[in-house]
């Protein structure tokens, strides 16, 4: 020791209590340790001024208390400061402080005891770990809890040599039968078990774990025993064995205290392929949907039809988190469309069949159209049966090729058309809405879409009625589209009556330009076609509105279109019949009325318009 050392020394004995404190802090700061050094900051223990002890613990904690032992121990029974100070001074003494800790645990109070267990589970060894579980018996609920928190941290801090020593007396906690009304000691064994390594130790540890999990014991008794036998995650392995024992406790009934702590086992326990299609049996064992849905996630990407099979019932689950995650894993089993395009036919379940239907979107095209004739025949069934689960249908239908579905359409269409139903132009116009409203009508299709709504129309002349009539709308676009090719098959349909023909040309006269003509030609149609028909007068009448009388005559015959000879020729034989016995013109049924469309429409409204009277200025 150099004399700054010795002097030092000498102002650890002063009068002066602020001089005393500082040297003992200096010889902590410096690391000074010698035997006189020891003892000097022992003495300083004796003083009553705190101030001197926490400086003189804080001295010992760094250079070394074993010579003072006797000095430092009891102090862990004072509180504040001074106790937090006193257990790390124990901390460096060692487990040659095991002793005096153990005599004076009985005459301590209750934050006292805390701190003896404490600092005896920082020491562990087996005197500390011993006495530590012999007082599990002995003391309160809350204190219990204390020990039992320290002794797993004292065990889980051993190496499997040091822990070697121990299990035996973990083991003496497990002897006779669980106490019913105070499983304690049993459920504290338990834990402990949980907490040892090494293939010997742990093993022999699983083996006492799984035991006390069978469903003989309490519930309690089989909650901790599944708790403590998968936190050894590092330790578990797939065996046959242990996987029949899992299965069979995520099946049981009671989720608290087993099927939810063997779940959490389960999720460390890596499971090759073979393994994971086994979980498939759970679905039906298992009475637990979170164990539903952790399988749904083990099996996904195992592209298997008997896995997608399974799965798919999973879709109607009354719980949203398992369809889900149903949903999910059959997003990524692409063998399992025959399964879903199943479900999509049988279940009545609309909310089922969307998403269904939704799975089914991500699959490829290809695989997707081997399924579509069917899917075509299901959807005009239930469309028929004006069953909403049509549109999962028409949705998938949409998403590979629309085009059997017109085709399908479309034959029925025809030979309702021909046929002699009653009902035929409504069923019509069924079938066509069906392609009008999803955006995959064709031009022909419009056509006869347009017929069958001008057929079944109540044909109200009110121009408000007129505004409403889909069938003209229809129309309408087609007149834009293709003015020739539609006039010539309108004035050719036989299905088009002369009332028909009345109703578009009283409605497109009244516009200009190529509507106007359209409805021209229409009522023109009428009168030549028709002439003995009711409405023909009628149709006269209106072409008089919008055909001035000196046009007619000089435009006639020159003026014909090899379109309109060709549809004259097919107005049918008994007109021109008629016309050739009477041998004379009958006045307003017989006449012929060709016009110019443009040149006719522009002097209509000419005549209709009253003429300004010139005023001279």
């Amino acid at each position: 020791m150099d004399a700054t050392a010795k002097k030092l020394l000498k102002l650890l004995d002063s009068d002066d209590l602020g001089l005393r404190v500082s040297a003992a802090q200096v010889f902590s700061e410096l690391g000074i340790s010698s035997k006189p050094v020891i003892k000097a900051l022992g003495n300083c223990l004796r003083e009553p001024y705190e101030p001197i002890q926490l400086a003189a613990l804080k001295g010992l904690a760094r250079l070394g208390a074993s010579d003072v032992a006797h000095l430092v121990v009891p102090m862990i029974l004072k509180g504040g400061d001074v106790r937090e100070h006193v257990m790390a001074v124990v901390a460096a003494i060692g487990p040659s402080a095991v002793p005096q800790l153990r005599d004076l645990y009985d005459g301590a109070d209750f934050n006292g005891r805390r701190a003896i267990i404490t600092s005896l589970s920082v020491l562990n060894g087996k005197p500390a770990v011993d006495f530590m579980l012999n007082k599990l018996a002995e003391e309160s609920f809350e204190q219990q809890q204390h020990l039992l928190a320290r002794l797993a941290e004292a065990i889980n801090a051993m190496k499997p040599a040091q822990q070697t020593p121990i299990f035996p007396l973990v083991q003496k906690l497990l002897r006779g039968k669980p106490d019913p009304s105070s499983p304690y000691l049993h459920i504290s064994g338990l834990i402990l078990l949980g907490c040892f390594r090494g293939r010997s130790l742990a093993g022999r540890a699983r083996k006492i774990l799984r035991n006390y999990a069978d469903p003989k014991h309490l519930p309690e008794i089989r909650r901790f025993a599944l708790v403590s036998l998968y936190r050894q995650s590092d330790e578990l392995k797939a065996t046959p064995d242990f996987l029949r024992f899992l299965q069979k406790s995520l099946c049981d009934s009671d989720w608290e205290n087993v099927a939810q702590h063997a779940l959490t086992g389960f999720k460390k326990v890596d499971l090759n392929s073979k393994d994971c299609l086994k979980l498939v049996q759970l679905f039906n064992k298992s009475p637990h949907f979170t164990v539903h849905i952790h399988v749904f996630e083990r099996l996904k990407g195992i592209n298997r039809p008997e896995i997608a099979s399974a799965i798919v019932p999973f879709l109607s689950d009354s719980r949203f988190r398992v369809r889900e995650a149903a949903e999910v894993a059959l997003r990524q089993l692409p063998s399992g469309i025959e399964s879903l395009f199943k479900t999509l036919v049988e279940s009545e379940d609309l909310e089922v069949t969307q998403r269904v239907n939704s799975i089914l979107q991500e699959f490829p095209q290809k695989t997707r159209r081997k399924y579509l004739d069917r899917a075509v025949k299901r959807l005009l069934l239930l469309f028929e049966r004006n069953d909403v689960r049509y549109r999962s249908f028409l949705e998938f239908v949409k998403g590979v090729d629309p085009e059997p579905l017109r085709e399908k359409v479309h034959e029925k269409v025809l030979k309702l058309k021909n046929g002699g139903s009653r009902e035929k132009w409504s069923r019509i116009c069924v079938y066509m809405q069906l392609l009008w409203d999803n955006h995959m009508i064709t031009s022909e299709g419009r056509y006869h879409f347009a017929i069958a709504l001008i057929r079944q129309s109540a044909k109200d002349l009110d121009p408000a009625s007129r505004r409403s009539d889909l069938g003209l709308r229809v129309l309408r676009a087609l007149i834009y589209d293709s003015y020739e090719e539609l006039v010539e098959k309108i004035v050719v349909d036989k299905q088009v009556k002369p009332e028909d023909f009345y109703y578009l040309g009283f409605h497109f006269a009244e516009e200009s330009e190529q509507m106007g003509g359209f409805g021209v030609r229409m009522l023109q149609h009428l009168v030549e076609t028709f002439p003995r028909s009711q409405i023909c007068p009628q149709a006269e009448q209106k072409l008089k509105l919008h055909v001035p009388e000196e046009q007619e005559a000089t435009e006639e015959a020159a003026k014909e279109k090899p379109a309109r000879k060709k549809a004259a020729s097919k107005t049918g034989s008994s007109a021109k019949k008629s016309r050739k016995a009477s041998g004379k013109k009958k006045s307003g049924s017989s006449r012929r009325v060709t016009i110019n469309v443009s040149a006719s429409t522009s002097a209509a409204r000419k005549a209709k318009s009253p003429r300004k009277k010139t005023s001279r200025s």
